[in-house]
């Protein structure tokens, strides 16, 4: 008995410490979550003068600053149009406005103007206005404010019959347009993005309660297990994630969580090559290994973003956890690792994560093992330059570069030049068509890889040699540096080991480059010393959202809730976690927010839906939104998208380019991710198939039989172009750096 109690008391104690831990943690965190009034706030102004957001200097009605070859600085009659319908706006809405609303209907006034800067100071505006496509429903209900000026500058697409019942009985005349569409979309600013966050919302039923602040708290059942936690790092070609895959084939329930579709089949396939059950689930395909008894497989390989965290596993592996600290996906991998509900973790990636993996595990409570290898092979920077440039190529060389122009330009220029056949591999290619060249290139039916930085995850190829054509890279905003972590995964790829290698000499990897600067730069990001990743990039789950969303006012949009949680986070949580990059997420909510008949927690899902910024794939996704919205039960054939060029005729059509065959594939691979939430709105996956099949064999036909690039619209560049490029940059950055 006395034994007994020493032992009850020996986890009453164990208990009573992590209690006290984790209330401590929770009340040192955040109490700004603690206050009520949290999500009273104003809201921000990015783009607006200084001078503009105090009132006391006085009410403006044009834009200052703006510069030469923008619409408004550059066509006077849209510059008057704009400045006089802002004072329409305001004369109506902000001037005549009640006692006692001036403060909402002021802030909403800042608020349009704070959109229309940060549109016309942007460069790339006539471009947006080129490709934006304004819709009726738009037009008639103005609702996306980030696309005011393309709205205006396209308003006369729509005929003067269509305005005249727009505007009911109104003389139809640009004044008026402009001041309907300015005005509408003022209404929207000022009860979506203006009263949801300054309107104090107490609740009396609990909700008020909610503490988002601390992200180690999201996840309360795993916080209740005592898991292991298990590092497997090392360099590229180390074997960490083998090792890691050799204990999930032996549990019971276990997941792989990949940070790629063709990653995820990889490993179904090889444990279906094994004899393994297993399952697959991505977010466009699952496949049950279902049993005689019509019984899944225990096991399941899948995306990160798909892991389950409401199951029980015995192991789970969580590869490539570097990706914690994406800004776009990195929650992805920090939710797993903080909420995978499991007796065993395997986590596998750089060791650029271990002090920061530590950090966390001190905060769970989780034992921490770690397991560090070493590189299976031998890699060697080259002391010179490539001497007689694509002439210098040999079979097994892998040539890198950061766009899909310069990439077909690369493979266009090096089969002309030698007799080498060049396979490539770029990002936006469908994930088939990526596993098809590297088959090509590892059986030696093609000699020369050409590739971006997609080769440094996801695809094992049998590469001798790696050839950087520069260091520098476009990052969506401007030309950065490669950083050293670039450097080493891409270089990694090189003399990879072979699982048919056992025996034999160990493999031997080469890199150079084709430039003494770009050679030396790669050198220095070799031999550097690892940069160790300071925070993991989070986001709370649907759940949590949906629970703060309880807070709003009915019809807040879900925009307005996330920019909220978003900019409090980004205040108040711990060091180790950073806040995600929003933009993704807001560009696609854009596109459907104003459907009002889908529930606010079909918007949260949808904002996740992989869409690519192209205007066929984007104005296919609002149409995927209008049948949920309806409710409707529709076929993929039934959508007027330009399905007619699925065709063998049109493969040597060079009219018809890639990028357009892309974007029928996104199109359709998004038809399939509705399809797996939606299962009784879009039907017919047996066309859909066909069609993607067709689509994945007319962008490798049209990759083999390439003529000219489909994406150079200024002949192809030469090294010789390309290091000007490099110049340029060089001489920014460093004007930049130093100023």
């Amino acid at each position: 008995m006395k034994h007994c109690r020493s032992i009850l008391d020996t986890v009453h104690g164990s208990w009573l410490r992590t209690s006290c831990r984790l209330y401590h943690a929770k009340r040192h965190s955040l109490r700004i979550f603690e206050d009520h009034q949290w999500l009273v706030q104003t809201p921000r102004l990015d783009n607006l003068p200084p001078r503009e957001k105090s009132l006391e200097n006085g009410i403006t009605f044009k834009f200052d600053g703006i510069q030469s070859g923008n619409i408004y600085a550059a066509n006077n009659d849209f510059k008057h149009l704009l400045d006089s319908s802002m004072q329409h706006v305001y004369n109506r809405k902000v001037t005549a406005s009640q006692q006692g609303q001036d403060n909402f209907k002021t802030h909403a006034w800042l608020k349009l103007r704070d959109h229309i800067y940060g549109q016309l100071k942007d460069e790339h505006l006539n471009e947006k206005i080129r490709k934006y496509q304004p819709t009726l429903n738009q037009l008639i209900v103005p609702s996306q404010p980030s696309f005011l000026i393309p709205q205006l500058v396209k308003m006369d697409d729509y005929g003067k019959v269509t305005w005249e019942k727009i505007l009911k009985g109104q003389a139809v005349t640009k004044q008026s347009k402009f001041e309907y569409i300015l005005t509408h979309t003022y209404d929207y600013i000022y009860e979506q993005e203006v009263i949801p966050l300054m309107m104090e919302t107490r609740k009396t039923d609990g909700t008020d309660d909610i503490d988002i602040s601390n992200p180690v708290e999201w996840f309360a059942e795993a916080r209740k297990m005592k898991r292991h936690i298990i590092m497997h790092i090392g360099p590229t070609n180390s074997g960490k994630t083998y090792r890691a895959l050799q204990q999930l084939k032996v549990a019971n329930r276990g997941y792989y969580a990949g940070p790629l579709r063709l990653l995820a089949r990889e490993i179904y396939d090889r444990f279906q090559h094994d004899g393994v059950r297993c399952n697959l689930l991505t977010g466009e395909e699952v496949i049950n290994d279902l049993d005689a008894a019509g019984n899944p497989a225990g096991l399941t390989s899948g995306t990160v973003e798909m892991v389950p965290l409401t199951q029980d596993f015995d192991v789970v592996v969580l590869d490539e956890i570097q990706m914690v600290a994406d800004p776009d996906r990195g929650w992805a991998w920090s939710n797993a690792l903080l909420g995978v509900r499991a007796r065993e973790v395997h986590i596998c990636g750089e060791k650029s994560t271990l002090p920061l993996v530590r950090s966390i595990m001190k905060m769970t409570g989780d034992k921490l093992t770690i397991n560090e290898y070493e590189r299976l092979g031998k890699l060697k920077v080259e002391n010179s330059v490539l001497p007689q440039g694509y002439s210098s190529l040999r079979k097994g060389d892998c040539v890198v570069a950061f766009s899909k122009k310069r990439i077909l330009d690369l493979k266009l220029q090096i089969e002309k030049k030698t007799n080498l056949k060049v396979a490539v591999i770029y990002g936006s290619l469908p994930p088939e068509t990526r596993i098809q060249q590297a088959h090509l290139f590892n059986s030696g039916d093609y000699d020369v890889m050409v590739a971006s930085d997609a080769i440094g995850m996801g695809l094992n190829l049998s590469i001798d040699r790696v050839i950087f054509t520069t260091d520098v890279k476009f990052n969506g905003k401007e030309m950065v540096e490669l950083t050293s972590s670039n450097i080493k995964q891409i270089g990694g790829r090189a003399g990879r080991f072979k699982s048919d290698s056992a025996g034999k000499e160990t493999p031997q990897g080469f890199i150079t480059t084709f430039d003494s600067e770009v050679l030396s730069t790669v050198r220095k990001g070799m031999e550097a010393p690892i940069e160790y990743l300071k925070s993991a990039v989070i986001w709370p789950t649907d759940e949590i959202c949906g629970n703060i969303i309880t807070k709003f006012p009915p019809g807040t949009p879900p925009s307005a809730l996330l920019k909220a949680i978003a900019l409090h986070l980004e205040k108040s949580t711990h060091k180790l976690f950073t806040m995600s990059d929003l933009k993704n997420k807001l560009n696609v909510l854009a596109i459907f927010e104003h459907m009002e008949d889908i529930p606010f927690f079909e918007k949260l899902r949808l904002s996740n839906a992989p869409v690519k910024d192209l205007p066929l794939v984007r104005n296919a996704f609002a149409q995927f939104c209008g049948t949920i919205a309806r409710r409707q039960t529709r076929g993929l054939l039934s959508y007027p998208f330009p399905f007619e060029v699925l065709d063998y005729r049109c493969i040597t059509d060079e009219k018809f380019g890639l990028e357009l065959y892309e974007s029928l594939y996104n199109i359709i691979m998004l038809y399939f991710w509705l399809r797996n939430r939606y299962p009784s709105y879009f039907v017919d996956s047996e066309s859909a198939t066909d069609l993607k099949y067709f689509c994945e064999l007319i962008i490798f036909e049209k990759l083999d039989r390439l003529k000219k690039n489909p994406y150079n619209k200024g002949g192809p560049q030469s090294l010789g172009s390309i290091y000007k490029q490099k110049a340029v940059f060089l001489k920014q950055y460093t004007s930049r750096r130093y100023a």
